[in-house]
C-alpha cells in the first residue's frame, strides 16, 4: 500500500550581486577583480531521497534550506610574448548552510548520515595556467590549483571544525600536448594528477592521490565526417574514487572510438 506524505510548501528569495572590474595596462598585461554572491537550492534527491551504497546509508533531508555563497577573486594575465600566456588567479570563498553528508552513527555493519544544512565552510587557493605555443601546429598547457577548504563552523558538531571538506583534494595539476593541424590530424595527451581527499565528513576515509594519463586523436575524413579514437588512463593506474568504506574503484584503462558527423556550414 502506497501512502503519500505531503510537506508544507516553501519559499525562499535570493539577491545574487556580481561586479567585476579590469584593469588593462597594456597589450600584454591586465588585471581583474570582481566579487559576488550566489546560492543553491537544496534538489529533491537531497530534500526527500535516501540511498545506500556499500556499507554507508544516506537519509534525506525535507527541512534543507539554500546554500549562500560570498567571494572574491583577483587575477592577472600576461602574455610575455605572442607564444606564451600566462594567467594567475586568486579566489576566496565562504558557504554558508552548505548542504553536507552528516555522519550520524557508525557501527561495524552500517555507517548512516544524513543530508544536512552544516554552518560555515571556507574555500580559498590559487588557480595558475599556462599557454605555450612551441611550433605552428604544436602547443603545450599547463595548470595547478590549490584548494584550501576546511570547516569553518559547525554547530552540530564542533570537532568538524578545520577538517576538510569531503572530495576536495588540496592539489591538483594538468600538463597537455597537442598537435593540431585541422588538415591532417589533431592529437593530444594529458597527464592529471591530484592529491590526497576524503571522503567523509570527518576525515576518516582517505582517497589518495593518483595520476592519470589520457589521449585522444582525430582527423578529417571530409568536409562533414571526422574518425576519431580515445583512451583513458593509458596506464591502467589503480585508484580509489569512493569508500562507504568498501572501495569504488576509478575507471581502468579504457578505449574509444568512432565518426563525429557535422552538418553545419
Amino acid at each position: 500500500v502506497v501512502r503519500p506524505v505531503f510537506f508544507a510548501p516553501r519559499s525562499s528569495d535570493a539577491f545574487n550581486p556580481r561586479l567585476t572590474l579590469t584593469y588593462r595596462a597594456n597589450d600584454r598585461f591586465n588585471m581583474r577583480f570582481s566579487g559576488y554572491r550566489a546560492f543553491r537550492a537544496p534538489t529533491l534527491n537531497e530534500l526527500y531521497r535516501a540511498f545506500r551504497v556499500g556499507d554507508t546509508l544516506t537519509q534525506a533531508n525535507e527541512k534543507l534550506v539554500a546554500e549562500r555563497l560570498t567571494g572574491g577573486e583577483i587575477g592577472a594575465t600576461w602574455s610575455p610574448s605572442e607564444k606564451i600566456m600566462t594567467r594567475l588567479t586568486g579566489f576566496w570563498t565562504e558557504t554558508t548552510n552548505p548542504i553536507t553528508n552528516f555522519t550520524v552513527s557508525i557501527t561495524p555493519t552500517l555507517i548512516t548520515r544524513q543530508r544536512r544544512n552544516l554552518g560555515r565552510i571556507r574555500s580559498r587557493g590559487i588557480e595558475a595556467e599556462a599557454d605555450f605555443n612551441i611550433a605552428k601546429y604544436w602547443s603545450i598547457t599547463a595548470g595547478y590549483l590549490l584548494a584550501d577548504a576546511t570547516v569553518r563552523q559547525a554547530p552540530q558538531d564542533p570537532n568538524l571544525v578545520g577538517l576538510w571538506i569531503p572530495q576536495v583534494p588540496r592539489n591538483q595539476f594538468t600538463l597537455q600536448t597537442s598537435y593540431s593541424n585541422p588538415k591532417y590530424v589533431t592529437a593530444a595527451i594529458q597527464f592529471r594528477a591530484t592529491g590526497k581527499q576524503f571522503d567523509d565528513d570527518r576525515n576518516l576515509f582517505s582517497l589518495g592521490s593518483f595520476t592519470v594519463i589520457d589521449a585522444t586523436v582525430s582527423r578529417p575524413l571530409n568536409r562533414y565526417i571526422e574518425v576519431f579514437a580515445a583512451a583513458q588512463n593509458l596506464l591502467n593506474e589503480r585508484f580509489v574514487v569512493g569508500r562507504t568504506p568498501i572501495e569504488t574503484l576509478g575507471m581502468p584503462i579504457m578505449f574509444r572510438g568512432g565518426l563525429r558527423l557535422s552538418l553545419g556550414k
